[in-house]
C-alpha cells in the first residue's frame, strides 16, 4: 500500500487600479506567491505535523482514453495526476507543465516529475524531481540533496550547446528558513548521457523566491524569480541570476564550480517589481545586449496598456539595466481576472493573472504572451490569450510590431484562453499554446500560429491538441480550483520547421481523495507536434467546423479594397456537377446567405458564416466575393461532411454530459416516419416527452432537455420509431 500526501496549490491574487505611477504609467498588479509555492508551504506543514499516513490510496487510474489527433498534429502522451504521484508520493496541483524539443528527444516536467521521451513517443525516462516525503531516494536532483518536493520546475533547450536544461525550487520553514534554485543540464543533447547539477541559495535576507522565468543566452543561463517574506508572503521585490554557462574548462555546462551573479533589476531602473520573463535569445545578440526582462502586470496610462521591458547589456559580472515603457493599444479592461467556466459542473478553472507567462528574442523581434480581459469584442470580458511582437535591435527605441487576441469562439461560444506559450523559428513564424475552457466543453489544449507573411494581427483558426474529456475539480480544501501555471512551447532545432506544445487537458475523473470525497478531477499531459505546413490561412482555402446547429464556415481576406461583401453558396444534395475553382453559378449551386465586407479596407479580416439546420451529409460551399463596382470572384470549393445516417437512425449522446441544469440530445433517421424521444428516471417512470410526431428524414433535431425541477441522478432517454428503439442513459448532477 502507498502512503500519499495530498497537497494544494492556490494562487493569491492581488487587484489595483493604480499601484504606483511610473511616468504616467499605472500597474494593476502586484506579484503573488505562485500555486506550488502555496502547495509545498502545505507538504512541509502536513509532514511536521505527522498528517502524512493519513492519505491512502490503492489504485492508479491508467490513461487509455482514446484520442484522434487532427491530421495537422501528432501527439505523445505525458505524466498525468495520478502517475505524478507515484513518482512522487503526493498529489499536486497545479501541474505547472512545460516541455521542451531537442534534437533527439523530447523533455517535461511537472511540479515534482521530470520524463523525456524519443520524438517517436517512446517514454525512456520518468522520475521524481525532489525528495520523496516517505524514503527521501531516487530524485532526480539526489545530488543536491533536495529537502522537498520542489515546485515550480520548468525545462528550455540550449540550442546554442545542445543541451536541455531544468530549474526548480524549493522552501522550507522547519527547521528553519531555506530557499534555493536547483538547475540542472544534460551533458549532452541526449538526456540519457547524464546531468551536470547546480544549487543556488536563493534566501535573501527574510524572503525566498518563487515562480522562476527561465532562458539562455549565447553565454548564460538566466532565472528572475519573485520574492517573499517566509513570515506573511509579503512581495519584496525580484532578481535576476545570470549563471554562467562556462567555456569548456569548467564551470556549470562542464561540470564544475558555476558561476552566479545576482541583480535587482526594477531597483536599478527605479521601477516597481513586477514578474520578469527574461527573452530566450536566439542568433547573435544585439551588440552589447544579454536578454530582456519582458513584464506585464496590467500596464496602462488610462485606456492604452504597455509592456514594460528592461534591457540586460554588459557582461555577466557587470551588468547594466534601462528600461522602456511599450504602448500596446487599448488590449485589456483591467479587471479581476475571471475564472474559466466549464461544462458539467459550476466549479470554474482557475485562470490565474497578468504576469507575462514567457519571452522570445530572435531576429530582431521580442515575443511574448499573457492573458488579458478585452474591453469589447466577442471576448470582452473573458480571460484571453494575448501575444506581442516588439522590434528590438539593440540600436532603435524598442516599439510595438505586431500582436492580437487568441480568442476561443472558433472552438466554443464564449470560450477562454489562458496561460500562452510561445515559440517562433528562423523564418518568423509563430506557434502559440494555451489552455481553453467554456461552459460548453471541459478544459482542453489548443494551439494556433500564423506565418511570418501572414497580414498583422491575425492567427489561424485554433486547432486542437487535446481536447478535456471530463470536467475538473480540485480545490484540497482551498477556494481555488487550480489550473496551470504556465505551459511550453518549443521548436525543433533539427528542422527549424516543427514547433512542439506541451500543456495539460482534463482527463477522465476517477480518483476520490478521502480528506475531499466531493472533489474529482484529474490533469494529464501531451506533447504535439504542429508543422508549419498547418498554418497558413487564405480566402481560397478557406475553413470549416461542424457545430451544434450546423456547418460555421471561416475566412479570411489577405487584402481588402471596396469589398461590398460575400454572398455563401452550396449544393444540395451533394455532390451535383460543380466548377472546381469558381466560375459561373450553376450546377446545382444555391445562394443561402450573404455577410457584409468591411468595405474601404487595406488589411485583412476574418469572417465567418454558420449553415443552419443542415441534415445529416456532405455539402460542397464556396465564396462569391464581390466589390462595390459590382466585379466579383469565386473562391475555391471545399467539401464538409455533416455525418451519415447508419442502420436508420442516429442518437446522440447528450452533451453536456453530466448536466446541470439542461443538455441538449439530437436524433435523426433516414426516412419520414413518426418518432418519440422520452426522458425517464431510474426507476423506470416517464418523466417527459422531448419529441412526439412526424420526423422528416435526414433532418437533425436538436431538443433541450431541463431538469431544473428535477433532484440528481441517471436519467434514461429513449428514441422509438416504427422499426426501433434505442435508450441511452445521462446524468444530472447538481
Amino acid at each position: 500500500m502507498k502512503t500519499l500526501l495530498i497537497s494544494l496549490a492556490i494562487i493569491l491574487f492581488s487587484f489595483s487600479n493604480s499601484v504606483k505611477p511610473q511616468g504616467g504609467v499605472y500597474s494593476s498588479e502586484i506579484p503573488t506567491i505562485s500555486g506550488g509555492a502555496e502547495m509545498t508551504a502545505l507538504i512541509e506543514r502536513a509532514i511536521n505535523n505527522g498528517y502524512v499516513s493519513n492519505f491512502i490510496f490503492n489504485e492508479v487510474i491508467p490513461n487509455d482514453l482514446p484520442y484522434n489527433a487532427p491530421t495537422a498534429i501528432s501527439t505523445i502522451e505525458g505524466i498525468n495526476f495520478d502517475e505524478d504521484a507515484a513518482n512522487g508520493d503526493y498529489y499536486h496541483i497545479p501541474p505547472d507543465p512545460t516541455g521542451a524539443a531537442g534534437l533527439n528527444h523530447l523533455v517535461s516536467v511537472v511540479n515534482t516529475s521530470i520524463q523525456w521521451f524519443t520524438k517517436s513517443g517512446t517514454l525512456q525516462h520518468s522520475q521524481r524531481l525532489g525528495k520523496n516525503v516517505t524514503t527521501a531516494v531516487g530524485s532526480f536532483f539526489e545530488s543536491l540533496s533536495p529537502l522537498t518536493g520542489t515546485f515550480d520546475p520548468k525545462v528550455i533547450y540550449d540550442q546554442y550547446n545542445s543541451r536541455f536544461v531544468v530549474v526548480a525550487l524549493e522552501k522550507t520553514t522547519s527547521p528553519s528558513n531555506t530557499s534555493r534554485i536547483l538547475l540542472a543540464v544534460s551533458k549532452t543533447s541526449d538526456p540519457n548521457g547524464g546531468w551536470w547539477f547546480h544549487e543556488i541559495n536563493s534566501k535573501i535576507g527574510s524572503s525566498w523566491a518563487d515562480y522562476p522565468g527561465f532562458a539562455v543566452g549565447t553565454d548564460a543561463v538566466f532565472l528572475t524569480c519573485n520574492l517573499f517574506t517566509f513570515s506573511g508572503n509579503t512581495s519584496t521585490g525580484s532578481r535576476l541570476w545570470m549563471v554562467e554557462k562556462g567555456d569548456g574548462s569548467g564551470g556549470f555546462y562542464d561540470g564544475g564550480t558555476a558561476t552566479d551573479y545576482i541583480y535587482d533589476p526594477a531597483t536599478l531602473v527605479g521601477q516597481s517589481s513586477v514578474t520578469m520573463q527574461p527573452a530566450h535569445m536566439f542568433g547573435t545578440h544585439p551588440t552589447g545586449i544579454l536578454t530582456y526582462l519582458v513584464r506585464y502586470s496590467g500596464y496602462h496610462s488610462g485606456t492604452i496598456e504597455s509592456l514594460s521591458i528592461i534591457t540586460v547589456s554588459g557582461t555577466l559580472g557587470s551588468a547594466s539595466f534601462s528600461h522602456n515603457f511599450v504602448s500596446i493599444a487599448d488590449i485589456d479592461d483591467l479587471s479581476t481576472m475571471p475564472d474559466a467556466p466549464q461544462s458539467g459542473t459550476s466549479t470554474s478553472i482557475e485562470t490565474n493573472d497578468r504576469r507575462t507567462l514567457n519571452a522570445v528574442w530572435r531576429n530582431n523581434y521580442l515575443w511574448a504572451t499573457t492573458t488579458v480581459v478585452p474591453p469589447s469584442g466577442t471576448d470582452a470580458g473573458e480571460a484571453t490569450a494575448y501575444w506581442f511582437k516588439i522590434s528590438a535591435d539593440g540600436v532603435s527605441t524598442l516599439s510595438s510590431s505586431d500582436g492580437g487576441f487568441i480568442g476561443g469562439e472558433d472552438i466554443a461560444t464564449s470560450a477562454y484562453t489562458f496561460f500562452p506559450s510561445i515559440a517562433v523559428n528562423s523564418s518568423g513564424d509563430m506557434v502559440v499554446g494555451f489552455s481553453v475552457s467554456a461552459s460548453s466543453i471541459f478544459p482542453g489544449f489548443y494551439y494556433t500560429g500564423r506565418l511570418s507573411t501572414d497580414p498583422a494581427g491575425t492567427t489561424i483558426t485554433p486547432g486542437v491538441v487535446k481536447a478535456g474529456v471530463d470536467y475538473y475539480v480540485r480545490k484540497f480544501g482551498g477556494s481555488k480550483n487550480r489550473w496551470g501555471d504556465y505551459s511550453g512551447a518549443s521548436v525543433d532545432p533539427s528542422d527549424d520547421q516543427t514547433f512542439y506544445v506541451f500543456n495539460e487537458y482534463a482527463l477522465s475523473r476517477g480518483t476520490i481523495l478521502p480528506y475531499y470525497p466531493t472533489e474529482d478531477g484529474r490533469w494529464g499531459t501531451v506533447f504535439g507536434k504542429i508543422g508549419v505546413s498547418a498554418l497558413p490561412v487564405e480566402l481560397s482555402s478557406f475553413t470549416y467546423k461542424i457545430v451544434s446547429n450546423g456547418v460555421k464556415l471561416n475566412w479570411v481576406t489577405q487584402t481588402e479594397v471596396n469589398n461590398y461583401g460575400f454572398e455563401v453558396e452550396r449544393t444540395s444534395p451533394f455532390p451535383p456537377p460543380y466548377q472546381e475553382g469558381g466560375g459561373e453559378a450553376g450546377g446545382g449551386w444555391e445562394k443561402i446567405g450573404f455577410v457584409e465586407g468591411h468595405g474601404n479596407s487595406n488589411s485583412p479580416k476574418y469572417y465567418s458564416f454558420i449553415n443552419e439546420g443542415i441534415k445529416y451529409g456532405k455539402y460542397a460551399y464556396r465564396l462569391k466575393q464581390i466589390d462595390n463596382d459590382g466585379t466579383f470572384e469565386y473562391s475555391d470549393v471545399i467539401e464538409a461532411d455533416a455525418g451519415e445516417i447508419p442502420n436508420g437512425f442516429v442518437l446522440e449522446q447528450n452533451y453536456p454530459n453530466p448536466f446541470n441544469p439542461s443538455t441538449s440530445i439530437k436524433f435523426a433517421i433516414n426516412k419520414n416516419e413518426t418518432v418519440s424521444l422520452k426522458i425517464y428516471n431510474e426507476l423506470g417512470e416517464e418523466v417527459t416527452t422531448l419529441f412526439n410526431g412526424n420526423a422528416e428524414a435526414g433532418k437533425i433535431y436538436n431538443l433541450k432537455f431541463n431538469g431544473t425541477d428535477l433532484p440528481s441522478g441517471v436519467y434514461f432517454y429513449r428514441l422509438t420509431t416504427s422499426t426501433h428503439s434505442i435508450i441511452k442513459k445521462m446524468l444530472l448532477l447538481k
